[in-house]
């Protein structure tokens, strides 16, 4: 068993970055198609702009899970890392061309891509009860996302500006992120670990069904996630006749249904279980996009975002505390760096291309775009429900002499 060292005001910092973490991304990913939309970009195009970060995510993670679990502290590495994002988030706002924009998104997710993983990392080093508190702490990253919204709203309301704006406002938040991130409690790496790569042992454990079913799973499900993601922002401007400073609003509005979601997964968890749990997740996935393929009446499909808050805390956040419920002390890192390795890595990866592709190919018909997440959403969880056994235990840890 690892002994903690009672680190003050633990909960609270960490929440301090948690939303700073989340800020970053809300004030750029939701609306990020609407600037690439303005800027005349092709379906296909837009596509591959956030493919950037899919493959960032396959790149990046595992290696700063490596690292993080053997060589370096996980604050500095966060840092670093951080800072560097934030000045290519600046640089990507500068540009308009389709090949510029393209690499400094690329660069800008090559150091941000790992921070989502070794954040979480970080959480589950230092919490005692790790499902009581990580959800708490993980809705300050719901609050970030939510004012980052509420800023760009505003800030494009009052001045007229740009949409591209938001890639700014992204690259503040980053840089002050990494700023505070070396004021974290120190989060050593495992030097004295048998297995010198961490990565290996997390490879290891697809040999259990039920994991590698979880995994499957949780890749499918980012490639249907994806397309809201992707997505939304512009079938919200172009589809339903939203302004520029509304879509942030709207986008936004899933995120507040999200904190009130995570105050229960807690209790989610020990009445109904993981596979319960993250069933139900999925099949609100598929729930949503069947009302956003209705195009109409407009009002109902807007409504549809409080189903965002079932969609995040019970699919996604609940396969965090999953993956950290079943990985052994020395590879926190890498496990979840794998876990955003398969899902916002490979799994958007994917989507990237098949949702781009599929809307350059109906024409901007979103009842027949939003149809397909919604079926493939709904296999998921049946095929989730049947054949997944959770093992909601860690391994043993052999204790050091």
């Amino acid at each position: 068993m690892e002994t903690q060292t009672p680190v003050p005001w633990l909960r609270t910092r960490l929440s301090v970055q948690m939303f700073l973490q989340f800020a970053v991304w809300g004030a750029w990913a939701p609306v990020l198609g609407n600037h690439l939309n303005h800027l005349g970009f092709q379906p296909e195009q837009i596509g591959m702009v956030y493919l950037t970060a899919a493959l960032a995510l396959m790149i990046s993670p595992l290696i700063a899970g490596q690292i993080a679990d053997r060589y370096f502290a996980t604050q500095k590495f966060l840092g670093i890392s951080f800072i560097l994002s934030g000045v290519f988030f600046y640089l990507a706002s500068t540009v308009s061309e389709y090949s510029q924009v393209w690499w400094m998104a690329l660069l800008a997710m090559l150091f941000f891509g790992p921070t989502l993983g070794l954040a979480n990392s970080l959480c589950f080093h230092h919490l005692q009860d790790a499902r009581k508190d990580f959800p708490i702490v993980r809705l300050f990253g719901t609050l970030g996302w939510i004012v980052a919204g509420f800023i760009l709203s505003a800030w494009l309301k009052l001045t007229d500006r740009p949409i591209g704006d938001c890639l700014i406002l992204g690259a503040l938040f980053s840089i002050l992120n990494g700023l505070y991130c070396f004021t974290l409690p120190n989060t050593p790496p495992k030097a004295e670990a048998a297995e010198k790569f961490a990565v290996g042992k997390v490879l290891a454990m697809l040999k259990d069904p039920s994991f590698a079913l979880f995994s499957f799973i949780a890749f499918v499900l980012l490639v249907f996630a994806t397309f809201y993601y992707n997505f939304s922002g512009i079938y919200f401007e172009d589809g339903l006749g939203l302004t520029k400073d509304q879509v942030p609003l709207v986008l936004l509005s899933g995120q507040v249904m999200e904190i009130l979601t995570m105050f229960i997964l807690a209790y989610m968890l020990r009445k109904w279980g993981t596979r319960f749990t993250i069933t139900i997740g999925i099949l609100a996935w598929g729930l949503r996009f069947f009302m956003f393929s209705l195009v109409e009446p407009r009002e109902l499909v807007l409504a549809s975002q409080i189903i965002h808050g079932v969609c995040f805390a019970f699919a996604v956040a609940a396969s965090m505390l999953y993956v950290e419920s079943i990985c052994a002390p020395d590879v926190r890192g890498s496990m979840q760096a794998f876990l955003a390795w398969i899902t916002y890595g490979l799994g958007m990866f994917v989507g990237s291309i098949f949702s781009g592709k599929l809307l350059g190919a109906v024409k901007g018909n979103w009842h027949e775009f939003w149809q397909i997440p919604a079926l493939g959403c709904v296999a998921a969880a049946v095929l989730f429900a049947i054949f997944f056994r959770a093992r909601d235990t860690q391994p043993e840890t052999p204790s050091q002499p």
